[in-house]
């Protein structure tokens, strides 16, 4: 079991000098089974400073795999988090943040009313982002969060509803691929029982080593690539190989996480119910019934690709549509810091 707190602090610095952009600004990610919410101050010298941050397994996704649509009760929940979330925008002055959604509400049927209902209920609009801009725009937000000395790189991005892979030589995507298998989906499909029986576990290892096939032959050669994870799946692993009973991003950004620490998590994880997994220090109550699925594909991958190590990043999605659209409006390239300003307060997500 693991608390993950949102993290904010509510003091104000001037905005860029040209004026150009407002002091805060909002980057909004809408997943397949987390949001996140990612305030961040621009500073006078093109730096930007997290303030507030936070996240929320509503699971947007449930039920995708069966149904093709989203979900009432997934819909609300999502709703009901956005919302929670309005009051704080409006408190750092931000009434539009840069809002998108990515696996669930591209490939739902019935997207265009749950966009209705977010301007409805909420009072912002979403972008529904394509696979490859989703991945350019997580490659753009890992970068800022990488050493000068890190150019050479291949990244994976585990979602709850797709997987993004992103080939990299110095901050420039060489070849990318994005495919709608995510721990969510796959766990709908394969690993719904409980124990999970070994024939569902050999059809769930098939199906993504057959998947893993087609990235491979899009990627080519990565031999001499640094491998760089992000989101949930891969940073609860690190905040359970840590036994981090509060989850800090400053320990977990950066870390090293074997080949061989990933196999022993997924035994000690397939030796227990869902229930007694909630139990596990570092792993989220929320991700009890999923953290399979991730580790299944992280492993696999690992193993495929010859990687003996991962380095966790806690930068990605939301960090990169911020500094793209920073880029766009300003012209300027800019830093960006999750931690200097971030204090701690109480709260679960």
């Amino acid at each position: 079991m693991m608390l993950r707190p949102n993290v904010g602090c509510m003091t104000s610095s001037p905005p860029f000098s040209d004026g150009s952009l407002p002091q805060h600004i909002a980057g909004l990610d809408l997943g397949t089974n987390t949001v996140r919410l990612l305030i961040v101050r621009a500073e006078s010298d093109a730096r930007l400073t997290a303030v507030y941050s936070d996240q929320v397994m509503t699971r947007l996704g449930e039920g995708l795999q069966q149904y093709g649509t989203l979900q009432d009760a997934a819909m609300d929940r999502t709703i009901q988090t956005l919302q929670r979330w309005r009051p704080i925008l409006l408190q750092h002055g931000i009434n539009q943040p840069l809002a998108i959604a990515t696996s669930a509400a591209r490939d739902a049927t019935n997207r265009d009313d749950f966009l209705r209902r977010v301007q409805t209920e909420v009072g912002f609009e979403v972008e529904i982002l394509s696979g490859e801009k989703e991945a350019r725009h997580t490659l753009l937000g890992i970068a800022a969060g990488l050493s000068p000395t890190v150019t050479n790189i291949l990244l994976i991005d585990i979602g709850g509803g797709s997987t993004e892979f992103i080939s990299a030589r110095d901050g420039q995507s060489d070849r990318l691929y994005s495919t709608d298998l995510g721990v969510v989906r796959l766990t709908e499909r394969f690993l719904t029982s409980d124990p999970i029986p070994d024939e569902k576990l050999t059809a769930a290892q098939n199906f993504i080593v057959d998947w893993l096939q087609k990235v491979k032959a899009r990627l080519g050669n990565v031999g001499e690539s640094i491998l760089i994870g992000t989101a949930g799946t891969i940073t609860t692993l690190a905040a359970m190989d840590q036994e981090l009973a509060i989850y800090d991003p400053r320990k977990v950004h950066q870390y090293q996480l074997p080949l061989a620490t990933i196999q022993r998590i997924r035994k000690a994880c397939l030796s227990k119910t869902i229930v007694a997994r909630r139990t596990m220090v570092g792993l989220e109550t929320g991700r009890a019934d999923v953290i399979v699925a991730g580790i299944l594909i992280l492993q696999l991958t690992m193993e495929e690709f010859g990687f003996s190590s991962l380095l966790v990043s806690e930068y990605g999605l939301r960090e990169g549509i911020l500094i793209d659209q920073i880029r766009k409006t300003a012209g300027k390239t800019v830093s960006l810091d999750l931690f200097a300003n971030l204090h701690r307060t109480e709260g679960q997500s």
